[in-house]
């Protein structure tokens, strides 16, 4: 079965947490994540494309997670709840292609998937402070 872009998302979100949490290659991960899964055209590119465009600008978006979660420390959030505001900052700051509406709706939803019950919250309220911060400027 192919993947849907929101199974893209998913599978993206699970190769940075294995990047994250397990240590892995971000290239190790990616096929570990997508065996036996029919990933090809532009959700194996989408893939590709967020998972290595974060890592590269993995500094850039942590300062920005950083800032947003006023008392929390990227070390103290859970590895969920970190690693999806991860994917999302990345297609909020870096990609055009995708609406911010759409980055949000769908971190909080795999929040709600994969998080605990506080999960969703935390990730739309930081994201929701991105999103009015970059309506400000």
């Amino acid at each position: 079965m192919a993947l849907t872009r929101r199974d893209a998302r998913e599978a993206a979100f699970a190769v940075l947490f294995q990047v994250d949490v397990g240590r892995m290659r971000p290239e190790t991960a990616i096929e570990t994540t997508l065996s036996g899964k029919e990933a090809h055209g532009g959700n194996l590119e989408y893939i590709q494309r967020v998972v290595l465009g974060t890592l590269q600008n993995l500094k850039s978006v942590d300062e920005t997670i950083s800032r947003l979660t006023i008392g929390w420390t990227l070390e103290r959030m859970g590895a969920v709840d970190r690693n999806l505001l991860r994917l999302a900052v990345y297609e909020i700051l870096f990609l055009d292609d995708i609406p911010v509406n759409v980055a949000i709706n769908e971190a909080v939803t795999l929040a709600r998937k994969f998080g605990d019950e506080e999960s969703w919250k935390f990730v739309n309220g930081i994201l929701g402070k991105l999103a009015r911060e970059m309506k400000e400027t």
